[in-house]
């Protein structure tokens, strides 16, 4: 199945909108207070959420955007806060690397005021829907970027054994194992050798930390599948991590099932902009490394 096509953004469109700032950059709450002026003087109603406190998995059926002011660390958190709800997410970016916040303060007031030439489209971007079953009940947690099983703070190898579809594929020893997205093939896995998937392809990279066996390497596999990786180490310490942030305690024989989500994570881009330049521009992709002579070194 082909992914869905863009759609377009427009600003006529809008009615209702929520605003969330980042709780971890000081300067988020003014610049959120400012892009909510900017929506209440262009006549659109505002929901705003200053300090985390509101339900976005209920709230977001009830707007047409939601505008995420922080970074790529706040749409991450605004992913996981909104669940299985779907809303087209636009991110005002503060912090340094903007690859999933794509806009500055200028572009979003500008385009809130009617700007015609900034074109935006609503993108999908596969979840990972992520379970484990404690005391008989299912405890269920959506990823965009990636969900890591590994020890914490131990530096011990850890066994963990990998179904795909319910049949036997690896058991590795390793000091982890992330399960990414293809918007998270550009963070931690890429830092460890796995591959970059495009935005639109469906499939997960799977990819061992620190494995034992040298032949154990980033494997991708078809987003149609359902994976399941169980815990054979008696130690303590192992978690599910999503997205880096929320942190599920596993035990022995507990295993983690994964699949993609049924509703993908709706992301706002600019329309001029492709996801090649964004790997250039962000991540420099593509360029020549520059080696500092002595002289540079201080």
């Amino acid at each position: 199945m082909s992914p869905p096509r863009p759609r377009k953004l427009l600003r006529a469109s809008l009615k209702r909108v929520l605003v969330i700032a980042s709780n971890y950059k000081p300067a988020a709450q003014d610049v959120a207070r400012a892009v909510v002026a900017w929506l209440t003087q262009a006549g659109i109603e505002v929901l705003p959420d200053y300090d985390g406190t509101l339900d976005l998995s209920k709230v977001v059926k009830d707007v047409d955007l939601a505008i995420s002011v922080g970074g790529d660390g706040t749409m991450l958190s605004v992913a996981r806060r909104m669940g299985p709800a779907q809303v087209p997410t636009m991110g005002l970016n503060l912090g340094k690397l903007g690859f999933l916040a794509e806009f500055t303060e200028r572009e979003v007031r500008e385009w809130i005021a009617g700007r015609k030439d900034l074109k935006l489209e609503i993108n999908h971007r596969m979840r990972l829907r992520c379970s484990v079953t404690r005391d008989g009940e299912e405890i269920i947690h959506y990823a965009l970027n990636d969900a890591v099983i590994a020890q914490g703070v131990l530096t011990r190898l850890i066994t963990l054994s990998m179904k795909v579809n319910d049949a036997h594929a690896i058991r590795y020893r390793a000091d982890g194992v992330i399960v990414s997205t293809p918007v998270g093939s550009t963070a931690y896995s890429l830092s460890l050798g796995g591959p970059i998937l495009t935005p639109g392809l469906k499939a997960f990279i799977v990819t061992p930390v620190a494995p034992h066996a040298l032949t154990n390497r980033p494997i991708v596999i078809s987003g149609d599948k359902r994976l399941a990786l169980r815990v054979d180490t008696p130690v303590d310490e192992v978690a599910l991590v999503i997205d880096g942030h929320e942190r599920v305690p596993l035990a022995e024989g507990v295993a983690v099932h994964l699949r993609r989500a049924q509703r993908d994570f709706l992301v706002v881009s600019p329309a001029q902009r492709s996801y090649f330049d964004l790997l250039r521009t962000k991540l420099g992709w593509g360029e020549n490394p520059r080696l500092s002579t002595p002289e540079e070194v201080v």
